[in-house]
């Protein structure tokens, strides 16, 4: 190839979708920075995927590591957009040839009533933040954000991740009540696995003994409506089955971790009393036509000392960057080419506007194979949120080849980089690696930095 090496493409975000993109440009013969602004490149997948997927964890964070290892790919950590480089800068001034944006989605949609924000972390917690807090709080040098959890809380959600926030709630919850109430001591792992019920019923108590609220998951539609099981095709019959097996799932959830689920039900107005949070107002509503109705006059009261808000994730505003709504602005054949740039791409959740960790590699994949089916086969006894992940993680996989031979194709007849630009490129990067200590050898780098496990300290504590 002619380009070979000689062009150089900027990757913002190393997680799922990014290090899709990077693996694949590298093996066409692109030079590849991929940027990451903190000191490991996993995202979700570390921040945002609870801490009991651990198999699942380690089985995609070895996959990014594999990709980003690759002897084409430079990682540099610690680099904040905005703040240590814009997409104009990147360009411009240090002389990428393109840079692809796979950034992701980490800011939690806001429940849609007056002045929650005014309650954040003072009796409202964002999904996002509770996720971070549990996957990371067992650290000895964690130093974030800590959350006293409440009996009887109030999740506002409906989708996969709203089934985490009640599981984490109710776990730690009862885990902590079955120590000090109890003297049993377990773990999450064992919980999450063997579920509260048979937990509870083995050591012949219940959550009333315990003293333990379960928390209620609150949820605009019906629970055959969650997107719980996904469907093939939508037909009448692929229909019907999906909402029967959505809520068989559900209530296989509420059976085995005791939670409740309360349907039509759309957050209204926050309870106040002397500028403190004591509940929230619901309003009940009608499905006409696949449509919400409200139901005049209908509402209740939900008194809680805690509000999780559990509607979705929004990719981050950026000066830099075209945001409209929940996603980034594109254009272009494909729908990747960033408005107000002709190489500059978006891929992963960026895009599509979802925080899901399946959606980002699936969208890195179409899109970087555009740029250089659909659903999956599930089990209904499966747990939506463990095996199927992986099994969409396989699936996804398949899904790439196609969208990154156009991005490939264009820039390897555009204008090659010369050896001075391409070494004015890696002085630049190197300088941003030597600023936190990093001497280019990714895998040694992530081993290093890897955060210390929970299942890692439960078991040097019973070895």
């Amino acid at each position: 190839m002619s380009h070979y090496g000689k062009h150089f493409v900027a990757i913002i975000g190393g997680s799922v979708a990014g290090s899709e993109a990077a693996l694949l440009l590298a093996e066409k013969g692109f030079r590849v920075a991929v940027f990451d602004q903190k000191m490991l490149p996993y995202g979700k997948i570390e921040d945002g995927l609870p801490k009991w997927h651990k198999a699942l964890r380690d089985k995609e964070e070895a996959a990014i590591d594999k990709r980003l290892s690759h002897e084409g790919v430079r990682f540099i950590p610690g680099f904040t957009l905005g703040k240590d480089g814009t997409i104009d800068e990147l360009l411009s001034t240090w002389g990428f040839s393109a840079v692809i944006v796979a950034i992701g989605a980490w800011h939690d949609r806001k429940i849609g009533i007056d002045g929650v924000e005014n309650y954040y972390n003072k009796g409202v917690v964002k999904q996002n933040d509770l996720v971070f807090w549990f996957n990371h709080k067992h650290e000895p040098n964690y130093s974030g954000p800590s959350y006293v959890l409440a009996s009887n809380t109030a999740v506002v959600g409906g989708g996969l991740a709203s089934l985490d926030m009640v599981k984490i709630i109710m776990i730690e919850l009862v885990k902590e009540s079955l120590e000090k109430k109890k003297g049993i001591i377990t773990d999450i792992f064992t919980l999450e696995k063997k579920g509260i019920a048979s937990i509870l019923e083995q050591h012949d108590t219940n959550l009333e003994e315990l003293g333990v609220g379960p928390c209620t998951l609150y949820y605009r539609r019906d629970a055959e409506d969650m997107p719980l099981y996904p469907r093939k095709k939508d037909t009448p019959e692929g229909i019907v089955q999906a909402r029967k097996v959505s809520k068989k799932l559900l209530d296989n959830y509420v059976s085995k971790y005791l939670f409740k689920f309360e349907g039509r039900s759309v957050p209204k107005a926050l309870i106040e009393e002397d500028n403190e949070l004591k509940g929230m107002t619901f309003q009940r509503v009608d499905i006409q036509d696949g449509k919400l109705v409200e139901l005049a006059g209908d509402t209740f009261d939900v008194k809680t000392d805690l509000i999780i808000s559990s509607i979705g994730s929004l990719p981050k505003e950026t000066k830099s960057l075209p945001i409209a709504g929940n996603m980034l602005k594109t254009h272009g054949e494909f729908g990747c080419r960033v408005e107000g740039f002709e190489n500059v791409f978006a891929v992963g959740n960026v895009v599509t506007g979802r925080g899901n960790i399946l959606e980002s590699r699936k969208h890195g994949r179409e899109i970087t194979d555009m740029i250089i089916d659909e659903h999956f086969d599930a089990l209904p006894d499966k747990d939506p949120m463990g095996e199927q992940y992986e099994d969409l993680f396989r699936k996804i996989e398949g899904d790439v080849i196609k969208k990154i031979d156009n991005i490939g194709v264009t820039l390897s007849e555009s204008e090659v980089h010369s050896n001075e630009e391409i070494n004015f490129i890696i002085s630049k990067t190197k300088e941003l690696q030597e600023r936190v200590g990093y001497d280019g050898n990714y895998l040694a780098w992530a081993e290093k930095n890897r955060p210390i496990r929970l299942e890692d300290i439960l078991n040097s504590d019973n070895s």
